[in-house]
Parts: structure tokens; C-alpha cells; sequence
């Protein structure tokens, strides 16, 4: 009877949380219902709707689709956990900054309510799409702003031809003299594909779709900050939408104001009740404890001599600050807490007691012991962050290695020697004569551009460059055959000459016309693999014009020799498989110098000397060991940061 009592007893309680779970599900999901209604509101009354055949919509709807709204949740989700559980950081307007609208003798608008939509703010009668989110480092500046552009993109989704809000790194505006709108365009084609010759993000920028969410103002440095905040102001006097984000102390030292956008939100530091209930969301209760009998502890909420705000008043070190906290190893400042970081992360009981409470995942090694050593991972990921810096950038994609990367002089002169002798030798067995001329064509060749995908179809663009590039080539070939006619006579050098103009601009222009770079990369280095399969595709749609081109110089051949038709039956077959494998190898020629195989000879250059160096050879293998230990994340085949105070920690950490 207590057995049947005790599992009555366990029923009831299993129901009870069954049925608050699902109050609490039915709670959310009407609470997404309503926000989804406010941001369609507030989407339809910023941006309303415009003609369908001004811009081209569907590629907006892709890009929105397909790239930035899956990129936005990862990362959310690898910042704030799968839960997305985040603090309750106070947004707090600011309109000191912004002087025209809601600055009223310096007046404070106070504390925004934390329940409210960023998108709520952004969408104010007196800010009306033009907004600064500023912080301190690690306050959660780039955190808002994702939530913004997810809450703007949701809403473009379900209301088409509004708005196309994307998300653009200003650490990546390299020209001092360069405009935003240029820049913005030139990031467009660079990140996300499409064809120039339709200007299809010139037109968003015209009719004014474009919603440009731009982070990292303060990564460019103080002199370059100042001017992009110049080109800035410029560029928002006259553009309806822009949302910018920058440090505070970064934009207050720079001492130019960006008063062309209408609001400024400023993410606060942490109230005492703030730090206390996220600690006990973490269920680490005691830690806040520890700080309030630790005087040293207590040190750490009071701001720097730099003024910037106390190490446990920023979200993101007071995280780093639950993870690593030891009562006997005091933490003395950011970098100590960062090298802290560091050292658990990559500690062998960290990565064992990670296996044993997740037995399930797919681990980047088999084994603990298989594991990098972490000097070397260490070291590997200072040489990136160095890289990135150097580049500005903030994400790496292995196929957009190149070899200026190479730190070292000698290292850089094997890489050299060592492409150039792989370039030689394909170009002699493939091409002969003509490899040869071609490798003399393109002997300066230095940044590795992968062939990534070819779109298999005959667009007006496609037909376009094919018959731009059969009118250049056959001028060529006239020229050539009209100086070849000089020395072996006028009609078989004008019939070699066009006759070797057709073939080669009929391929070149097939090989262009069908190439189309991927943007969306769902797999590491899959550029590099997409450029090995292009070049396998090249040449096998090539290898037929390659066979009938040299079938049309045994013709010609045969014309001038004056043979008769009997004469030429009778060369096919008796050199059939050798005009064969002429063809083979033009047709291998192409696909090696046009279609992709250079890239890969380049990257494999490349990766071999960088592996001398001490960078590990299976590249994403190491990458996706990092993302597993917290050092980086992953969103495709894109890989960044935890947060750009760590990339700029291992940048200036001492590992060779």
C-alpha cells in the first residue's frame, strides 16, 4: 500500500510539473506572439512597402533566409547559451551624446524599461531609426545589437519588400578617403555574392532598403575612428536608417559626435541585486558571498584608474569570473582573468571532466591525448589573432589564408619556391607550350582566389560573358595568327589564329559565364574543397572543345598541306588516341589554371609551410577543438572569438 501511495505521490508531482511547464510554454509562446505583432507594426510604420520591381526582393528574402538570420542565432545561442540565458543589463538612453532630439539641457530620459523590445527604442518618434549602442568592453554592445537586427530581420521576413537590415564590421573599412555608401557596397559583394554588372546592392542603397547595423566603430583605432565617425555623419545625414555601435570611452576620446543619428542607448554596469541574481542563475550563490566579505574581491566592483567600469560590473568578466574563481588564486586584473580563462580551458581536468559530462558529442579528437598541446594551441591562436588584427578582420575562413600571413622571411621563401615549382611542373605536363604561356601570363600571381561553385545554367549574364569573351579572344587569335602568317604563311596562320581564338574564348568564357562564388559556407575550408571539384567540372566540360579543337588544326593542316579527304580519314585514325590526349590535357590545362586547381596548389603551398611553422595540418580539426573549449565559436565555416578581448589578449600575448 506505501509503495502504491509513494508512486501516487510521485504522479501527482510529475503532473504538476508537467502542467507548470506548460503554463509556462504557453506563456512564452504568447509572449513571442505579441512581440512578433510589435515588431510588424513597427516594421510597417518605419518602412511600409515599396514597388516589387524597384530592388530585387528575392535576393533580399535569400540573404535574410539564408545568411543573416541563422548567423544572428548562432550567435546569440554560443554567447548567451542554448537557453539563451543573458543578464539583465540596464539600457540606458543617453541623449548627451546625440544632440538634437531627445538632449533637453542635458536632461537624463532614464532607465528603458527591461521588458521592452531593443526594437521598441530603435523605433521612437524622436530617434525614428537612427540609434548608438554604446558600452564598455564586454557590457554586451554586439549582444544588443544581434537581438536588434534579429527582432529587424524577423520582421522583414514576415512583411516582404520593407526593409534588408545586414550587419557590416567596420574594423573591415580599410580607405581613409573611401565613402560608407562604397564601402558598404564593396562589403556586400565581398560577404554575401552577386553579380556587379546588375548592381543589385547599388539600387538598395538608392532606394534607401539597405538598413546598415555597423559594429566595432572603436576596432579601427583613435586617428581612423575619428575619421569613419566624420564619413559617418556625412553619410547619416541624408540615409533614413543606421544603427552604430562603439565602446564608450573609444567614442567619448575620440570627442566627435555623431549628432546626424537621433538616439544614443548606453549599456550600464552592473547593480549589486544584478550581480547577485545572475550568480544565482548559475547556481553559483556562494561567489557572491565571496565578494562581500573579500576586500579584494570588493576592489573589483569599484572602476579602474582608467575609468572604465569595475571587472564584475561587465557581464562578460563576471562570467569568466564564475568559471575560473579559486579563493586561493586571487584575480588581479583583465589580463589576469582572460590568462586565468585561458589555463582552465585548455587544463587536462577541464577537458576530461567536459567528456565525462557530455558522452555523447562528436569530440574534434578521439581522445584527451590526441589533444594539441596547449603550447601549440596557444601559440596557434596567437598567430590568428595577429592575423585577423593585421587584416582587419574579426573572422577567419581558412580558404581566405593568404600567403602574406607568413610571419617569417625564410618560411615565405619556401612557399614561393615550392608553389612555383608545383606551378611549373602542371603547367609543362598539362599544357606544354601553352602551360608555359600561361604560367608566363600569370606569373605574378599572389593572392589565393578559390573557384568556389559553378551555377550550371545560361542566364543573360552567363551568355553575356561568353560572347564578350569569344569577341576578345578571336581579335587575339587574328593578331596571333596574323604574326604566326609572317613566318609559316598567311592562311594557315589566320586559320590557326581563329581557330585558336574560338576555342580558347568559347572555354574562358563558359568557365567564367557559369562561375558564381558561394557566400554561404556551411562547412570549414569549403572554399579551397569547392575549388578542387570546379576544377574536376572544368575540365570534363571543357575536354570536348579541347578534342575538337585539335581535331580543327589537323583539319587546317590538312587544308594547306593540300591532303585530300582521304589522307585526313586516315591521320584520325591513326593518331585517334593521341589527339585524344591533347585534348585531355588542354582540357586539364584549363580546368588547372581557370577552374580552380591554381587556388588549391597555392593553398596546399601554403598550408604546408604554415604546418612547418608549428600551426597543426588538419586546420579545422584544431578549430573546432577551440570552439569546443570556449576560445572560439563557430557559425558555418566562419570561426571568431569568444569576444574581441580575448582575440586582442593572445594578439598581444608573447608565444612564438
Amino acid at each position: 500500500m506505501g509503495q502504491n501511495q509513494n508512486i501516487d505521490n510521485s504522479s501527482l508531482e510529475n503532473s504538476a510539473i508537467q502542467q507548470a511547464q506548460a503554463g509556462r510554454d504557453t506563456v512564452s509562446f504568447q509572449n513571442s506572439q505579441d512581440n512578433q505583432v510589435t515588431i510588424n507594426n513597427i516594421i510597417l510604420r518605419l518602412f511600409g512597402k515599396l514597388e516589387p520591381r524597384q530592388v530585387d526582393w528575392d535576393w533580399g528574402k535569400l540573404l535574410l533566409e539564408q545568411k543573416q538570420l541563422p548567423d544572428i542565432r548562432q550567435r546569440l545561442a554560443d554567447t548567451l547559451g542554448q537557453k539563451r540565458l543573458s543578464l539583465n543589463v540596464s539600457l540606458k538612453e543617453q541623449p548627451s551624446w546625440v544632440s538634437r532630439t531627445l538632449q533637453i539641457n542635458g536632461q537624463d530620459y532614464g532607465t528603458l524599461d527591461a521588458d521592452k523590445l531593443l526594437i521598441e527604442t530603435y523605433a521612437r518618434d524622436d530617434i525614428e531609426g537612427k540609434l548608438l549602442i554604446l558600452g564598455a568592453p564586454g557590457a554586451g554592445k554586439t549582444t544588443a545589437l544581434l537581438s536588434l537586427a534579429e527582432e529587424l530581420v524577423r520582421g522583414a521576413l514576415k512583411n516582404p519588400q520593407t526593409v534588408i537590415p545586414v550587419i557590416f564590421e567596420l574594423s573591415t573599412w580599410r580607405d581613409d578617403n573611401q565613402s560608407i555608401e562604397n564601402w558598404l557596397i564593396e562589403q556586400l559583394y565581398e560577404l554575401h555574392g552577386g553579380n556587379r554588372k546588375y548592381k543589385i546592392y547599388e539600387r538598395w542603397l538608392e532606394k534607401r532598403v539597405l538598413l546598415p547595423l555597423l559594429d566595432g566603430l572603436d576596432e579601427l583605432g583613435l586617428e581612423r575612428q575619428k575619421k569613419c565617425t566624420i564619413k559617418l555623419k556625412e553619410f547619416a545625414k541624408h540615409y533614413p536608417q543606421l544603427v552604430v555601435c562603439c565602446r564608450l570611452k573609444e567614442f567619448e576620446a575620440a570627442n566627435l559626435k555623431l549628432n546626424t543619428l537621433r538616439g544614443a542607448v548606453c549599456l550600464q554596469p552592473l547593480s549589486d541585486s544584478q550581480i547577485q541574481n545572475y550568480l544565482h542563475s548559475l547556481k553559483r550563490p556562494e561567489l557572491w558571498s565571496a565578494i562581500q566579505k573579500n576586500p579584494h574581491l570588493q576592489t573589483l566592483l569599484e572602476p579602474t584608474p582608467e575609468g572604465e567600469p569595475g571587472l564584475l560590473r561587465v557581464p562578460l568578466f563576471l562570467k569568466l569570473t564564475a568559471d575560473v574563481y579559486d579563493p586561493q588564486q586571487p584575480i588581479s586584473g583583465k589580463a589576469d582573468l582572460l590568462e586565468k580563462y585561458i589555463e582552465r580551458q585548455l587544463s587536462k581536468d577541464t577537458r576530461e571532466q567536459a567528456r565525462r559530462q557530455d558522452l555523447k558529442q562528436g569530440w574534434a579528437y578521439k581522445t584527451v591525448k590526441d589533444e594539441p598541446h596547449w603550447r601549440q594551441t596557444r601559440s596557434t591562436l596567437s598567430w590568428i589573432a595577429r592575423q585577423l588584427q593585421a587584416n582587419n578582420k574579426v573572422e577567419l575562413l581558412i580558404e581566405q589564408m593568404q600567403p602574406s600571413w607568413i610571419e617569417f622571411e625564410q618560411l615565405r621563401l619556401r612557399y614561393w619556391l615550392r608553389y612555383r615549382l608545383i606551378r611549373g611542373l602542371f603547367g609543362g605536363l598539362f599544357g606544354g607550350l601553352m602551360g608555359e604561356l600561361i604560367i608566363g601570363l600569370i606569373g605574378g600571381l599572389d593572392k589565393i582566389e578559390p573557384v568556389e561553385a559553378f551555377q550550371i545554367s545560361m542566364s543573360r549574364a552567363a551568355r553575356r560573358e561568353i560572347l564578350n569573351s569569344l569577341r576578345d579572344w578571336l581579335i587575339i587569335g587574328l593578331i596571333i595568327g596574323l604574326i604566326g602568317g609572317l613566318i609559316g604563311g598567311l592562311i594557315i596562320g589566320l586559320i590557326g589564329g581563329l581557330i585558336s581564338g574560338l576555342n580558347i574564348g568559347l572555354s574562358i568564357g563558359l568557365i567564367y559565364g557559369l562561375k558564381q562564388e558561394l557566400k554561404v559556407r556551411s562547412h570549414p575550408n569549403q572554399g579551397i574543397w569547392n575549388s578542387l571539384q570546379s576544377m574536376l567540372w572544368t575540365t570534363a566540360f571543357i575536354y570536348p572543345l579541347s578534342v575538337i579543337y585539335v581535331m580543327a588544326l589537323a583539319v587546317a593542316g590538312t587544308v594547306v598541306e593540300k591532303h585530300n579527304w582521304l589522307d585526313l580519314l586516315g591521320i584520325f585514325s591513326r593518331k585517334q588516341s593521341q589527339l585524344l590526349l591533347h585534348g585531355l590535357l588542354m582540357a586539364l590545362s584549363f580546368g588547372f589554371f581557370y577552374g580552380g586547381g591554381l587556388a588549391c596548389v597555392q593553398h596546399l603551398s601554403l598550408r604546408f609551410v604554415l604546418w612547418q611553422s608549428g600551426v597543426p595540418w588538419n586546420l579545422a580539426r584544431f578549430l573546432n577543438y577551440c570552439v569546443e573549449r570556449r576560445l572560439l565559436l563557430r557559425v558555418g565555416g566562419r570561426y571568431r572569438f569568444l569576444h574581441r578581448e580575448l582575440l586582442d589578449h593572445f594578439a598581444e600575448s608573447n608565444n612564438s
